[in-house]
């Protein structure tokens, strides 16, 4: 009951950002915790949180078994260490006289804690089976494959804002690339302990459905804003076929959990 509680506040987070930066993202330039521009920066953090309503959503409604959200935990973990990083960074680039900001930096703070916690009361009733389903080996390996591209990644572009921003599709701010690098961090998380730890087939069906989620809300961006992009040569085409390849290893986890309850 307590787990489900906890994810539902998270579920309710995750709707307001989503519809606030996905929707509206113009308006995060003075209305969020930091300013955040162009419009199509905003909106990619919004898609993040689009896919955490899906995986928060699930859980709430729809899971019954630990194992089943036990990949969200580690992401959750990776995403606010990472975000947390990047605000403790910037400071001076935080509105600390607007209270969502108070928000922003409460929650990135205690999730850690708070899902540690949670992990640990539940791992401790949790069954692990000993051997994973021969079914799921080429989705285990793939995600190894993609998960410790993207964290390399990842880890890149926190260390290197300036240098790899530049050859993003549209403007990054140092902080906005880092921010970005977590969310990009939090996958990575995902499809680490997914290659490590799936057991079972139900075990896929959350996390990639979040990964399905994420990736085309990321890869409609470029259409709805195009005036925002400032490179739309080879940026954009990696861009693309980086969330493409991405879309085709969710759907390969969701359809390996089909037809098994969660």
């Amino acid at each position: 009951m307590s787990t489900r509680a906890g994810v539902g506040v998270l579920l309710i987070l995750a709707v307001l950002n989503a519809a606030f930066l996905y929707f509206l993202p113009a308006r995060a330039a003075t209305g969020y915790a930091w300013a955040i521009r162009p419009p199509i920066a905003a909106a990619f953090f919004g898609g993040g949180y689009l896919a955490g309503v899906v995986a928060t959503a699930l859980t709430v409604f729809a899971a019954r078994r630990w194992r089943s959200i036990q990949p969200l935990a580690i992401a959750l973990v990776t995403l606010s260490i990472g975000l947390l990083a990047a605000t403790l960074l910037h400071t001076a680039r935080f509105r600390w006289g607007y209270p969502p900001t108070w928000v922003w930096t409460g929650v990135y703070a205690l999730a850690p804690v708070g899902v540690i916690i949670l992990a640990r009361r539940q791992r401790a009733i949790t069954v692990r089976p000993p051997e994973a389903d021969p079914r799921l080996r080429l989705l285990r390996i793939l995600s190894l494959v993609f998960g410790a591209a993207m964290l390399a990644g990842a880890i890149a572009l926190f260390a290197m804002p300036a240098d790899l921003g530049r050859d993003w599709p549209w403007p990054l701010t140092t902080l906005v690339a880092q921010a970005i690098a977590a969310w990009c961090a939090m996958i990575a998380a995902a499809l680490l302990w997914c290659a490590y730890d799936l057991r079972r087939p139900h075990e896929a069906f959350i996390p990639y459905a979040t990964l399905v989620a994420w990736c085309l809300a990321l890869l409609a961006l470029p259409a709805l804003h195009s005036g925002d992009l400032t490179r739309t040569g080879a940026p954009l085409l990696i861009y693309v076929a980086a969330l493409t390849a991405l879309l085709a290893l969710a759907g390969l986890g969701v359809t390996r959990a089909a037809r098994t309850p969660l």
